[in-house]
């Protein structure tokens, strides 16, 4: 009996939740599986903290780049070059424009203003290519509910990636 004290108080002591008419076996039962539990959660803590530093060295290696590199990186893969056909959605304009002339740059860097041809294969940057595909242009389409008139959004210009140009 003075072993089933021993763990009765064992158990207590620990925390661990019994029936007070509990058997000397189950509680020994309970009392190594809690035992268990502690030695699982002390070794996933340990790998969780070799796990952190590891994160945290690649965490601030991400964090540490300035914003100077953040920019160069960005106008970098603005200066990646495309061949492209553009066409013009825009119907009162399209059979008369033969060009379209488009601006990139912000405050860390410019790539200027170029002019490009319309319904024809071109290399374009990037950049150039982004500033096209942002903009839209309003539309007229007749609403089957109230038989009038509302305007949508629409883009303005159909970007068409050409694999290879053909010669």
């Amino acid at each position: 009996m003075a072993k089933l004290d021993e763990l009765k108080q064992e158990a207590k002591e620990l925390g661990i939740k019994f029936s007070p008419n509990i058997s000397e076996g189950k509680l020994q039962e309970k009392i190594e599986e809690h035992y268990e539990a502690l030695e699982r959660a002390a070794i996933e803590e340990e790998k969780k903290e070799e796990m952190t530093v590891d994160e945290i060295v690649k965490d601030k290696a991400a964090k540490a780049r300035t914003m100077g590199e953040l920019a160069r990186e960005a106008e970098r893969k603005a200066r990646e070059t495309k061949i492209v056909t553009i066409v013009d959605n825009d119907q009162r304009e399209n059979n008369h424009t033969t060009s379209v002339t488009v601006n990139c740059g912000n405050e860390y860097f410019d790539l200027g203003q170029i002019i490009l041809p319309l319904n024809t294969p071109v290399e374009v940057m990037q950049g150039h290519l982004d500033v096209l595909k942002e903009l839209e242009i309003p539309m007229h389409v007749k609403d089957p509910k109230t038989n009038l008139s509302k305007v949508v959004m629409r883009k303005r210009y159909s970007i068409t990636e050409e694999d290879k140009l053909i010669k």
